[in-house]
């Protein structure tokens, strides 16, 4: 062994190292960084893509009532400048291998720990690190990676019961750094440079709701149907990670998952939401089997039972969970009808508070595109009082329902000179719905909102699909009246949006839209469509005639 130098001597005098032999390593010798999350690429997302990876979102429905649109993604690589700020902090271990062998170097003052604050390492009280001159390889663990002498473990950890009261203790657990460095260590101009890598993939939930608070939602992730991954063994320097413990199937709890009742920001996209995240959960890498249950808490008034969670859904991302990198899963949370109240606002009717519910959203608003309510006030009124059935909005009409459905023009119908050259929202007598959609006014002043108008037959197909996603008419089913059955349940869910906002209910109306089809033949002409919730979960469609005095208007306004 070489003896010290004397300015080295002079060094370890002032920071406690070795008195005469061997090579001390000290505080300024170390440098730990962290390697940001996403920066090696994915399967799912090479380095070069701008956007992350996404999976298609799907519309679930709850058990409490409410839905949620799921989707989830692979976040964006974070920059070593913001990984810095915030990841470095933390308390590790420092430990020197032969870089041959791979064996541990041993014995007195063989071994440093520290605390790493605003990106500089201070070793603790007493702890001291001395060395023969040499080449070595040096390896760092955070508090999160278990040493046991001759070999490292990571857990994540399991409940004892599927998710639900006895479920026992979730856990809980933190973020497995592993790093190495090989430095040859000989008088005082050397350093230690470890990267550290993230040993877990980490996913935070991020719910998107139109509210201002929440009420002590938790929640878990779970192993879904499979067993999951939770303990990994590990080489003392990282490297060969093998399995040793999984969960049992059936929803074990692998990581728990708090919300905060105040929300994190306001949503980009959805501009009268709010975002709500969790904190960050870290599992094992390499399966995809994951649930998340909201079981505890409030949202739109309604509680997550917790004897029997409301599972959200199961999302499976492009590829497995990669360890050292990062998910984020989203819940678009609607309750049972998403109301537009008299200030502009949306909201669930739980929490409307001192506001006055003016509508039910058929079409949320966006940064980029206006969102669309209907009127909760159904008013009696013919499409128009001359029985003529010309081609009035435009020439050639829809000639089936798929066409009808996709006109989306109702405003324009409603405010723009028809093919006859007459406005008809300015002609009560000739043109009753017209006239009255334009003209109409909830009970309260509003704020926030444009101008009210005759829904096209599109529009009322949004309304419908607010309570049954995905119903879309075809091109071969008739024009003339006939019904479409629905899912169980869809009469009763579209007259409560309406009962529970202390208005008559739907009933059996016929609701007249501004869209003309083709009837077939030139006697039956040009003729309005309309809807009709009936008996029974079924929506009795098609055309009818303008005269008809028993059509009713369900205006619809932009916001």
């Amino acid at each position: 062994m070489a003896v010290a130098t004397p300015f080295l001597a002079a060094c370890s005098s002032e920071e406690n190292l070795a008195p005469s032999r061997g090579v001390a390593i000290t505080d300024a010798h170390i440098v730990i960084n962290v390697e940001p999350y996403g920066a090696t690429p994915s399967a799912a997302r090479s380095r070069a893509a701008e956007a992350p990876a996404v999976t298609k979102p799907d519309t679930v429905l709850l058990a409490n009532g409410m839905r949620a649109v799921v989707s989830m993604e692979e976040d964006a690589p974070e920059t070593q400048a913001a990984t810095r700020a915030t990841m470095d902090d933390g308390h590790y271990t420092i430990f020197a291998l032969d870089p041959t062998t791979g064996d541990r170097i041993t014995g007195t003052k063989k071994q440093l720990t520290g605390t790493v604050t605003g990106g500089v390492f201070q070793s603790d009280a007493g702890s001291e690190m001395i060395l023969d001159p040499g080449t070595y390889k040096f390896v760092c663990i955070n508090d999160a990676v278990t040493d046991h002498g001759t070999w490292l473990e990571v857990s994540t950890g399991v409940s004892n019961n599927p998710y639900g009261p006895a479920a026992g203790t979730i856990p809980t657990a933190s973020d497995a750094q592993i790093g190495t460095s090989t430095e040859t260590i000989n008088g005082d101009d050397w350093q230690v440079t470890f990267l550290m890598k993230h040993q877990n993939a980490r996913i935070r939930l991020r719910l998107v709701a139109y509210t201002n608070q929440l009420e002590n939602a938790v929640g878990a992730l779970t192993g879904s149907l499979t067993e999951y991954p939770v303990t990994l063994k590990y080489a003392l320097d990282g490297s060969t990670p093998v399995v040793t413990e999984k969960t049992y199937p059936y929803n074990y709890a692998i990581a728990k998952l708090t919300l905060p009742n105040a929300p994190t920001e306001s949503n980009a996209t959805y501009v009268r939401a709010n975002n709500f995240y969790s904190n960050y959960m870290y599992v094992m890498p390499g399966s995809d089997g994951i649930s998340l249950y909201l079981g505890e808490g409030k949202a739109y008034g309604k509680s997550f039972n917790l004897a029997s969670p409301t599972q959200l859904a199961s999302q499976f991302p492009p590829t497995t969970f990669q360890r050292s990198h990062s998910y984020t899963i989203t819940y678009r949370l609607l309750p049972e009808a998403l109301y537009l109240f008299q200030d502009g606002s949306c909201g669930a009717l739980a929490e409307k508070g001192t506001r006055t519910a003016i509508g039910i959203v058929v079409k949320e608003k966006t940064a980029t595109d206006q969102g669309t309510a209907c009127a909760l006030d159904i008013l009696n009124y013919t499409w128009k009082n001359v029985d003529d059935h010309i081609e009035e909005n435009i020439s050639p009409s829809p000639k089936n329902m798929a066409e009808a459905a996709a006109d989306m023009n109702g405003e324009n119908w409603t405010y723009k000179a028809n093919l006859q050259g007459t406005v008809r929202s300015n002609q009560a007598t000739t043109y009753p719905a017209f006239y009255q959609a334009a003209h109409y006014t909830p009970s309260v002043s509003t704020s926030g909102i444009g101008r009210w108008y005759l829904p096209s037959y599109g529009e009322l197909i949004k309304f419908v699909q607010v309570f049954q996603e995905g119903f879309t008419p075809t091109a071969t089913e008739s024009v003339a009246p006939h019904y479409d059955q629905m899912y169980t349940g869809f009469e009763t869910k579209v007259r409560n949006a309406f009962t529970q906002a202390s208005k008559p209910d739907i009933g059996s109306q016929f609701i007249i839209s501004s869209t003309q089809i083709y009837g077939g033949t030139p006697s039956l002409g040009f003729r309005p469509t309309y809807i009709n919730i009936w008996s029974g979960d079924q929506l009795y469609t098609g055309f009818c005639w303008n005269t008809m005095i028993n059509g009713y208007i369900m205006p619809f306004v932009h916001f």
